[in-house]
């Protein structure tokens, strides 16, 4: 087969000018914003939780931006809302993966987590696990391309449960209301061992009751209200979350509940319920927390003023849901992934996190390397009713260092509680 001068030199001019079109595209994408997929719960039970995350994340990036960018370029957040259901959370990834992003921030609670971890080595990205809690993130669903930001269940509950004996040690017999599922057994469980051990430590040990155990998706609490009203139990810890924490309160309420608890500690709503409920929260509750900007040891950080500022800008609110400082920590903590990288490409970031040391409102914090479980202090705020505007208040926080409560890494292994002493 022969081929003419004219054919060849009208190939070597098409192929120059497909080279040439890959080139004009790679430079607009070197260019262009860099895009960051995230899914939160912004509707629906788990909106609480899921909006005040978004507000953080937003920040995070507004924050990045105003100081001129990231690598020489902004910072783009493609939001879905994955209405707080695991097969809504994987649909939406797939959505953003098929869109060119490959940085993403999913997963603020377990049951979304737990759908989005295993899917991201498929579509080759990272994804920052924000506020999931469920052991299996870190355990037996572990792969290289996911990072969590938060302590897991183990970690989080057991400091709750040894902050709780330290600071309530007249409180001799406890009991737990959950969510019937794997984060709420395990939280239930974890809280309760480590209120065995260190009330034993201390000298004095305290009883755990049987678990109560509720629909992970009920509005009715009334059985469960009925069953711990019914026990000896002076102290109760609450895992049920979102809007359904808020419901429980109310109807807990009106029965006796407050006056039958010496304290309760709950999973981690915070302000979102103590704003609900205003004068009609609990007299003596505890929250597993993040922030608080007026109290120590926030007020002297100037990463938290900062951030407080922001927040009130943007919002015209002074009080801070604590979880908006987890919504922030995930995505600053990827973006310094990327500046330690140099670059936006998957295996690059990866690297770069496990390495990264995040200067976050709440104090450093890392990656553990072999199973990429954030390593980080755990705070709990004290909440209380008030007579003033905005009718709560939060009085102190207690803090425990994950690094002493953290579990033995175990990637691709199920956590056996039983293993660590």
């Amino acid at each position: 087969m022969t081929i003419s001068r004219r054919t060849l030199l009208k190939g070597s001019l098409a192929a120059a000018g497909t080279m040439a079109g890959a080139r004009l595209n790679y430079a607009r994408a070197q260019s262009g914003p860099i895009r960051v997929g995230v899914m939160y719960a912004l509707s629906g039970v788990g909106a609480p939780v899921g909006q005040a995350f978004w507000t953080g994340t937003q920040l995070a990036a507004h924050q990045v931006n105003k100081s001129g960018g990231l690598l020489g370029r902004q910072i783009e957040l493609v939001v879905r809302d994955d209405k707080y259901n695991s097969a809504t959370s994987v649909s939406a990834a797939r959505e953003l993966a098929g869109e060119g992003l490959n940085l993403l921030i999913g997963g603020s609670q377990t049951v979304t987590a737990l759908g989005l971890a295993p899917l991201a080595p498929e579509l080759k990205a990272v994804v920052m696990i924000a506020g999931a809690a469920g052991m299996p993130v870190t355990h037996e669903l572990f792969n290289r391309n996911i990072f969590r930001t938060v302590s897991n269940n183990y970690t989080a509950y057991s400091s709750l449960g040894r902050a709780m004996v330290e600071r309530n040690p007249q409180v001799k017999t406890w009991i737990s209301v959950a969510p019937d599922g794997d984060f709420g057994r395990d939280s239930a469980r974890f809280f309760g061992s480590a209120v065995k051990k260190y009330s034993a430590k201390a000298g004095a040990p305290a009883t755990v009751l049987d678990t109560v155990f509720a629909q992970a998706t009920a509005t009715d609490f009334k059985t469960q209200i009925n069953a711990v009203m019914n026990t000896q139990a002076e102290g109760l810890y609450l895992a049920i979350a979102g809007a359904a924490q808020i419901s429980f309160f109310q109807q807990a309420r009106s029965v006796g509940l407050y006056e039958k608890f010496k304290v309760m500690a709950e999973v981690g709503n915070e302000i979102v319920t103590a704003k609900a409920m205003g004068r009609n929260m609990p007299k003596d509750l505890w929250s597993v927390s993040y922030w608080n900007p007026g109290l120590e040891p926030f007020k002297s950080n100037p990463l938290s003023q900062q951030l407080f500022a922001d927040y009130t800008a943007m919002t015209n609110d002074k009080a801070p849901p604590g979880l908006v400082m987890a919504g922030h920590r995930s995505a600053m903590a990827l973006f310094e992934g990327i500046r330690q990288a140099k670059s936006t490409e998957t295996d690059a970031v990866i690297a770069g996190l496990e390495t990264a040391k995040i200067d976050t409102v709440g104090g450093p914090f890392y990656f553990r390397k072999e199973d990429h479980q954030a390593v980080c202090r755990n705070f709990f705020a004290h909440m209380q009713p008030d007579n003033a505007e905005p009718f709560y208040k939060v009085t102190e926080f207690a803090q425990v260092d994950s690094a002493e409560m953290i579990e033995p890494a175990g990637p691709g292994k199920a956590f056996d509680p039983d293993s660590v002493t």
